[in-house]
């Protein structure tokens, strides 16, 4: 009996240390997932940031492949020649140079040409030289039915039968031509009529419409007789009433 004794009370003293024993399992200390958790604290944002920096990277390769394809469009398609037209203090054009991608005529230029078609147009001169270069020039300026428009003027008012007839004509432009609509502008101009010596016999004011069109010059030689482009494709003319 005192064996038993003895052996059931060491039991109940053995108990609570089999308890402790247990105790870590229970509250889920496992040397593995405590490693676990350590690998991935210290290792997992490397990793992470890496694959951030391997994702940046591929979409910085996209782009640059992107840009590369685009160059290469862009130097495989046509280019367009580029000029470049010099005025002076009045407007009129000074000096051209072909270069380059093509641009926009400046305004100041379109007026300039329209107001010396209308001068070359109108102008009678004794000077048969200056006569003729003005005719050529306002051809090169003209296209369309301008063409028949000018033709069917010189047919009935022939500049060098005017001028051996004793008249001499001189346009005086207004003011710069003002544009009335798309690619249409309006010019006035005064035109003095004079004999050989001098004298006024007549003056008259007149008006016209005229339309213009740009086509950028095909080669040098067109440059060097419309620089900048300005090609008047109609007109009509009429005098002022007061």
């Amino acid at each position: 009996m005192t064996g038993w004794k003895n052996w059931k009370i060491g039991k109940k003293k053995d108990q609570p240390l089999a308890v402790e024993d247990d105790a870590p399992a229970k509250s889920g200390h496992n040397p593995y997932l405590n490693a676990r958790e350590e690998w991935l604290e210290r290792y997992g944002n490397y990793i992470h940031r890496a694959s951030q920096w391997r994702m940046a990277a591929f979409i910085a390769l996209v782009i640059a492949c992107l840009s590369v394809a685009g160059n290469v469009i862009q130097l495989r398609q046509e280019k367009i020649t580029r000029y470049f037209v010099a005025v002076n203090e009045l407007g009129k054009v000074a000096a051209a140079k072909m270069e380059g991608p093509a641009g926009q005529t400046p305004e100041r230029v379109i007026q300039a040409e329209v107001a010396a078609a209308i001068e070359n147009w109108r102008t009678v001169t004794v000077d048969t030289e200056l006569q003729r270069r003005m005719i050529a020039s306002l051809t090169a300026h003209t296209a369309g039915a301008a063409k028949g428009v000018l033709k069917q003027w010189f047919d009935q008012n022939n500049p060098f039968e005017i001028a051996k007839s004793g008249k001499l004509v001189n346009v005086t432009i207004k003011g710069l031509p003002l544009p009335v609509s798309q690619g249409s502008y309006r010019v006035e101009w005064t035109e003095t009529i004079r004999n050989h010596q001098g004298v006024e016999l007549t003056r008259e004011d007149y008006e016209a419409i005229v339309t213009v069109e740009m086509l950028p010059p095909p080669d040098e030689a067109t440059v060097l007789k419309n620089p900048g482009g300005v090609w008047i494709t109609n007109l009509s003319a009429g005098k002022i009433i007061k």
